[in-house]
């Protein structure tokens, strides 16, 4: 029985997440979700507590999964480069993942309760603070020129986030494709030249 609920709970996620992409978070409403996983409305609230309550999951969960992919390649003993080069396609990887997931984490997090998005923007910090200091790490070592980590991390983070908008899963590239390619065209781009 605990199997069933969880199952119905990742449906109720898979269908929320689609419409929170389509429709936005205010353009979806529990009747729809609840139509979308084969319930009446009133039925759902069974299997949750509130749409802000499953808003708050999937960027929730979303931001968990970013984390338990990079941390790894951010603790690694990679040299500078190799690790953001790994954490960038990594981070392609979460996406291509859970497109509706990404979409609503990247977008749709502004709806939450002025509570939990301070604890989601704390979240957000502490990834880009990560990814930071990659960043300044193969600044340092003279892999890649920026004025600072922090624009340069913020150039990258912007790149990759919106690949929501254009990748799909049935296309020609994987997500490693991607990953390699848009490490390519960033570091290409970050890259120190001389005169």
């Amino acid at each position: 029985m605990p199997e069933v609920i969880e199952a119905k709970k990742d449906q109720i996620h898979r269908v929320a997440c689609k419409l929170f992409r389509d429709r936005g978070f205010h353009g979806a409403s529990i009747r729809d979700i609840a139509e979308g996983v084969g319930l009446l409305g009133g039925s759902l609230y069974n299997h949750i507590t509130s749409k802000d309550d499953l808003l708050w999951e999937i960027v929730d969960d979303a931001a968990e999964r970013f984390f338990a992919a990079i941390t790894p390649i951010a603790e690694s003993e990679m040299g500078s480069l190799h690790k953001l080069r790994a954490a960038i396609t990594a981070h392609v990887g979460v996406i291509a993942s859970d497109m509706d997931a990404a979409a609503v984490y990247t977008v749709e997090w502004r709806h939450l309760s002025d509570a939990r998005r301070a604890a989601f923007t704390k979240r957000r910090d502490e990834y880009q603070a990560m990814f930071r200091k990659l960043v300044r790490a193969a600044i340092h070592e003279g892999y890649i020129a920026a004025p600072d980590e922090a624009t340069a991390t913020l150039f990258i983070l912007s790149t990759l986030n919106y690949m929501f908008t254009w990748y799909r899963a049935d296309g020609p590239m994987t997500p490693e494709d991607v990953g390699r390619i848009m490490s390519d065209y960033i570091l290409d781009g970050l890259k120190r030249r001389t005169a």
